[in-house]
């Protein structure tokens, strides 16, 4: 049994795990626009699916999910219609700037395309966390806790 591991292992060579390098770097504009491009249109693509075909019920697999969110049938449905239009529309102008941008990268060395879609990268995950924030805040000042409209204060 030893001298079987033993023969197993004289013969495997740890570099045949790794990718071809040359390869790789042959197709970095190819990667790096796939890379760029990805989050903009899932973004697009989760904002369609909420507006388009919204789960009629809050559930824990489905949908924009947010604590408040979920407290009720019209808080689901208002939070569902709120997440598709801004995903939506931050997807669509995100793909359009992304995509005006990869373009750009024939021109671009090497490291400077890197660094470029590592700073759009970035900045599309910026933006994410930012709509989210502005989702939950909007959902926190219409709604309460327990799914009620929250009565505008009355001078």
């Amino acid at each position: 049994m030893i001298d079987f591991v033993k023969s197993l292992l004289t013969d495997f060579d740890p570099t045949a795990l790794l990718p071809d390098l040359g390869a790789l770097f042959s197709h970095l504009e190819l990667v790096l626009r796939i890379a760029v491009l990805i989050g903009p249109l899932c973004l697009l693509g989760f904002g369609l699916c909420y507006l388009l075909i919204p789960a009629p019920e809050a559930n824990h697999t489905y949908g924009y999910r947010f604590y408040w969110g979920m407290s009720s049938v019209e808080v689901w449905q208002f939070t569902q219609r709120l997440a598709g239009l801004v995903w939506t529309g931050m997807g669509l102008v995100m793909t359009i700037v992304m995509a005006v941008l990869c373009n750009g990268y024939r021109d671009l060395a090497q490291d400077a395309m890197l660094y470029s879609a590592l700073t759009a990268i970035c900045w599309e995950i910026g933006l994410i966390v930012a709509s989210i924030l502005v989702i939950d805040i909007i959902i926190l000042v219409l709604f309460d806790r327990k799914g009620y409209r929250r009565q505008r204060l009355r001078r």
